[in-house]
C-alpha cells in the first residue's frame, strides 16, 4: 500500500507541477527592443506572390523586422513555403504537397495570378540562405490531421543548422506540434495559434512562449493576462490602420500584417 502511495503522490506531483508551476520563456531577445514588432505575413504579399522569395525579400528591402512563414512537409521530407496543402488554388499543379515528392511539383508556378511573374514553391532550407541576420522569423507548422508532427524534427535541424534558434518563433494551431517541438528542443520558442477559446486550456500542457490570437479577440483583460504570466503576444492579421494603433497603445508585442507600407518609419 505505501508504495502505491508514493508512486500515486509522485504523479500528482508531477502532473500539478507540470500544469501550473511552469512559466514562459523569457522573450527579449527575440524581441531586441521592438515594440512592437512587426511580421509581414506571407512576406510583402501585397507586392509578390505570397510565401515566395521574391515576397520575402521584398519585406525584408521594406525595412519589416520579421517574416511570417507558412512551411508544409513534401511526401519525400523536402520542407516547403506554402500555406496551402492544395496546389491548385495557388499553382499551375493539381494534386496535394504533401503527397508528392519535391521533384514533381519543382517547377509548379506558384505566381500563377501575377500574370507574367514564375515563381516556384520556395525551400525553407533556401529561404534561410537569403534572410538577413537581423531579421526574425514566424515559422508556423502546418499539418491536417492532429497526430501529424512530421514536420516538426525537419524544422527545428533547419533553423538549428542554420543558426536561426534565437530568431525563431515555431507556431501552429496544432496543439500536439508545439507539445513535440518542446520535447524535442525546449530552447525553442514557440507560439500557440488561435482563433476562438475552446482550446485556450491547452496552454498549461504545450506550454507555449507566446500567444498568437486573432484580432477579434484582443482585449485588455487578454493584453493583462499575457503580461501577468510572461506570454509574449502577437495578433494576426491586423491590416488596417485603426486596429494597428488601436493594438500599439495596448503594447501588445507583435502585429502580423499584409500591410508592411505600414510600418512606421
Amino acid at each position: 500500500m505505501i508504495p502505491f502511495l508514493f508512486i500515486l503522490f509522485l504523479f500528482i506531483a508531477i502532473v500539478l507541477n507540470h500544469l501550473y508551476l511552469w512559466k514562459p520563456r523569457d522573450m527579449s531577445l527575440f524581441y531586441n527592443g521592438n515594440n512592437p514588432l512587426w511580421f509581414a505575413h506571407r512576406g510583402a504579399s501585397k507586392t509578390a506572390p505570397e510565401n515566395t522569395i521574391s515576397a520575402y525579400t521584398q519585406a525584408v528591402k521594406s525595412g519589416m523586422p520579421a517574416l511570417e512563414i507558412d512551411v508544409i512537409r513534401a511526401l519525400d521530407g523536402v520542407v516547403l513555403c506554402s500555406h496551402n496543402f492544395d496546389l491548385e488554388r495557388k499553382t499551375d499543379y493539381d494534386g496535394y504537397i504533401d503527397e508528392l515528392p519535391y521533384a514533381r511539383i519543382e517547377d509548379a508556378n506558384t505566381a500563377l495570378s501575377w500574370n507574367s511573374k514564375r515563381e516556384g514553391l520556395p525551400k525553407l532550407e533556401d529561404v534561410l540562405k537569403i534572410v538577413p541576420k537581423h531579421v526574425r522569423l514566424n515559422i508556423e507548422i502546418k499539418s491536417r490531421s492532429f497526430h501529424d508532427v512530421s514536420l516538426v524534427r525537419d524544422v527545428i535541424k533547419l533553423i538549428k543548422g542554420k543558426n536561426f534558434i534565437n530568431r525563431t518563433i515555431i507556431s501552429s494551431f496544432n496543439p500536439l506540434v508545439l507539445w513535440y517541438v518542446k520535447w524535442i528542443n525546449p530552447h525553442v520558442w514557440t507560439g500557440f495559434l488561435y482563433k476562438n477559446l475552446d482550446y485556450f486550456f491547452l496552454i498549461n500542457v504545450i506550454h507555449p512562449d507566446c500567444l498568437h490570437t486573432t484580432a477579434e479577440l484582443v482585449s485588455e483583460n487578454l493584453v493583462r493576462f499575457a503580461k501577468q504570466h510572461g506570454f509574449a503576444l502577437n495578433i494576426w492579421t491586423v491590416n488596417t490602420k485603426p486596429a494597428i494603433d488601436w493594438l500599439v497603445d495596448l503594447k501588445v508585442d507583435g502585429i502580423i500584417t499584409d500591410q508592411v507600407e505600414f510600418l512606421p518609419n
